[in-house]
């Protein structure tokens, strides 16, 4: 890992520091043991995009794709290939045709940085993500995620609602016909999400975008999401009706979700994505698509006990299967 790739791990470990896992590394477990092998859900199929993030390990992400017959997939313009995706246009080329919609999230605004509309500006049309995108499959193909869970390190909440306004008139203006979702909070209530759900600058902001950008996870060492509120963090449940609340009839796609104990195999955790996503009634009908976080093939990267490589997808093609999808 070069020292670019070492900085940019030791801010999002930063960012992951705040939680602790509550499942240590166990025995992987079969799906049997938590749904029951050959038993889905009885809920009516609900059809959702979905796909996976890739954070490093570029073929294995593209596999994933291929295994889950996704739709949907992430990348972030400052990492994910080996020498940058502005030095290979080729691999962003592929990347661009891999599934039908495509999330570029840029690295401005994330986490401890205010969100900046040059900076944006400059990361999408230099990784060439849109002009690609709009080429292969659709300018309305390309969905532009602005920042990245600036309640973890940022105090001036007005502050970066008007610089996200300002950065979403800009990408409007710079690359018609794009879409834009609002940058998602982290779920953990010790940095204050509900702060930034309840002021009106970061409210006005996100009603601009396309769709609302919600994060979600999960502790426990079953892989529930439902008792997130035992490590202080929001659910999904609570996170997609303050969505619905706020932005009433807006879209929204969980731009990160995943399950972080090791206690689950990477393809048992595709299932259980699968589960929640398209066959789960508690999840609100607002919820528009979803990418799981995350392809990490770097054993010593971020966030590594999160990785579901390309298996992920075989448990999450799995449950579709089962589920008439």
């Amino acid at each position: 890992m070069d020292e670019d790739e070492n900085s940019r791990s030791g801010r999002r470990l930063s960012r992951r520091s705040l939680i602790r896992l509550t499942g240590g590394a166990a025995a992987a477990v079969g799906v049997g043991a938590y749904l029951g092998a050959g038993q889905p859900a009885s809920a009516a199929p609900f059809y959702r995009a979905h796909g996976p993030v890739l954070t490093d390990g570029y073929q294995t992400w593209l596999t994933a794709i291929s295994n889950q017959s996704a739709n949907l997939a992430k990348v972030v313009t400052g990492w994910g290939l080996a020498g940058g995706w502005a030095a290979n246009p080729d691999y962003v080329w592929t990347a661009c045709g891999a599934t039908d919609h495509l999330i570029v999230r840029t690295v401005t605004g994330d986490t401890n940085t205010m969100i900046d509309a040059n900076n944006a500006v400059n990361e999408i049309r230099n990784s060439r993500f849109f002009e690609y995108k709009r080429i292969r499959s659709g300018a309305g193909k390309c969905i532009i995620e602005l920042g990245n869970e600036p309640n973890i390190g940022v105090s001036d909440i007005w502050g970066y609602g008007w610089c996200l306004s300002a950065t979403i008139d800009r990408i409007r203006a710079e690359f018609p016909g794009a879409l834009i979702c609002g940058t998602a909070l982290s779920p953990n209530k010790g940095v204050r999400p509900d702060d930034w759900y309840g002021n009106q600058n970061y409210r006005d902001a996100i009603a601009k975008c396309d769709f609302v950008g919600v994060h979600f996870y999960s502790n426990p060492s079953n892989g529930s999401f439902t008792e997130q509120g035992n490590v202080n963090e929001l659910t999904y449940a609570e996170t997609l009706q303050r969505a619905a609340s706020i932005w009433p009839g807006k879209r929204v796609i969980g731009t990160e979700y995943s399950i972080r104990t090791t206690a689950i195999s990477q393809y048992d955790k595709g299932y259980k994505y699968a589960n929640l996503i398209h066959f789960d009634n508690s999840v609100a009908s607002n919820l528009w698509g979803a990418t799981y976080y995350h392809v990490q093939t770097n054993p010593g990267g971020v966030d590594v006990n999160e990785n579901v490589g390309s298996e992920g997808a075989r448990g999450y093609r799995r449950r579709l299967s089962e589920g008439g999808l």
